[in-house]
């Protein structure tokens, strides 16, 4: 028998209870898993679900991998409005969605770094982080502090 100061250190956490859900009010950071868009005029008002995009030149959907029980997905809206919608956050029943709304000149370029195989997306909270990288530390490194947000 061996005491509890024994030579195995990593039995000391071999017991405790792991817990590996997701801290919705902050941000969760998902890798990208799959991608739909699509191209559109201006002219029209884009409705996915929910969610609106007036002038709407383009719609990015990504997909993420699961979260426990919930599909992940941001949706991404460029629009020729100068009156763009806020970024939003909601958690449905089976699906933690958030959505953000960029101006039109964005799309090519997120379109292009989207497709990286190391792309990653960030939602939660208020949604008011919500981003898009090519790399995952880039997004864990891109929240401002609580003194710089209030500054």
């Amino acid at each position: 028998m061996t005491s509890p100061n024994s030579t195995r250190p990593w039995a000391k956490t071999v017991m405790k209870a792991q817990d590996f859900s997701h801290d919705w009010d902050h941000y969760v950071t998902i890798k990208v898993k799959s991608i739909r868009a699509v191209a559109l005029s201006g002219l029209h008002t884009f409705t996915e679900d929910s969610y609106t995009v007036p002038q709407a030149v383009g719609f990015i959907e990504l997909l993420g991998s699961r979260a426990g029980a919930l599909r992940t997905a941001l949706r991404i809206g460029f629009s020729k409005s100068a009156d763009l919608p806020p970024p939003s956050f909601e958690l449905y029943e089976s699906m933690a969605l958030g959505t953000l709304t960029l101006p039109a000149d964005c799309f090519s370029a997120i379109l292009q770094f989207i497709n990286c195989p190391s792309a990653h997306f960030r939602i939660g909270g208020d949604g008011s982080r919500n981003a898009v990288a090519t790399e995952a530390p880039l997004l864990q490194s891109g929240l401002p502090q609580a003194a710089a947000a209030s500054a």
